[in-house]
């Protein structure tokens, strides 16, 4: 059984993956910059006993990270308890999957990258794929199954706590449809705000890319934490692919060797 490990400003996600490369179990917890090896084993041990999980039963462990603070935390604890030293996704993985041009490929976030793999082995080229995240980001695959930039723009809740912190009269609220798109009082026109308001933004953005990508079979995607609350909002329709990430790591390392040490 092979662990994928998502490092996410905000969370960790493990997934566990059968022989047949289907995502099985999965859990999460809070991404911790001030904790120590301790915290992050403790949490993965947690995880192991919920889904009655042996270590035993783990021959490969993939991290992918965009919190480099902790890694070093993270990779010791699974050696830990494991007794594996787990492999993280890199570019080099990725270019064995997929093309890149952009400016620095080295500095792409794990994350994005990840996201087109998933969806060019998925679903094909070309493709627009948004990832709800801490930040919301756009990757964009083109006819040549390349990937060529995107965006990022701050994420959902990141936006929204921002307002609340910022306003002094505005409370943080929680995610839900408001009874009205016209809010007839602060919380609706919160709520309002942010799906409608997100969701036009994304619809915005799609507008303005297709008439940049030269076919007319572009497949819309979306991931990510956020996307339940954004996409059923949304003109454009898309397809939503809870664990896309993981599958573009599983994909780019499917064949790579890894190397064990004994504890």
């Amino acid at each position: 059984m092979k662990l994928l490990i998502d490092i996410g400003n905000s969370t960790i996600v493990v997934a566990t993956v059968k022989a047949n490369d289907e995502i099985d179990k999965t859990w999460r917890f809070k991404t911790l910059k001030e904790e120590t090896v301790k915290f992050f084993r403790h949490e993965l041990w947690a995880g192991f006993k919920k889904h009655s999980m042996l270590v035993t039963d783990i021959d490969s462990v993939v991290i992918s990270s965009v919190v480099p603070e902790v890694n070093d935390d993270v990779a010791q604890a699974i050696s830990d308890l494991t007794g594996i030293t787990p492999h993280f996704f890199g570019i080099s993985d990725a270019l064995r999957a997929i093309n890149v041009n952009v400016e620095s490929p080295t500095q792409l976030g794990k994350d994005r990258i990840a996201d087109a793999i998933g969806a060019l082995e998925l679903y094909g080229a070309p493709a627009i794929v948004f990832d709800f995240g801490t930040a919301t980001t756009v990757g964009v695959i083109d006819e040549n199954k390349t990937f060529i930039g995107g965006m990022i723009i701050p994420g959902v809740k990141t936006s929204l706590n921002a307002l609340s912190a910022r306003a002094s009269q505005l409370s943080v609220i929680d995610l839900e449809k408001p009874r009205n798109i016209i809010g007839k009082n602060t919380i609706e026109c919160m709520q309002s705000g942010i799906l409608y308001g997100t969701a036009a933004m994304i619809d915005g953005i799609v507008d303005r890319l297709l008439p940049l990508i030269k076919s007319d079979n572009v497949k819309l995607i979306a991931t990510g934490g956020m996307v339940r609350f954004i996409a059923p909002y949304c003109q454009h329709e898309f397809i939503v692919e809870e664990f896309l990430q993981f599958k573009g790591i599983l994909h780019a390392t499917k064949h790579k060797t890894f190397a064990l040490h004994v504890v």
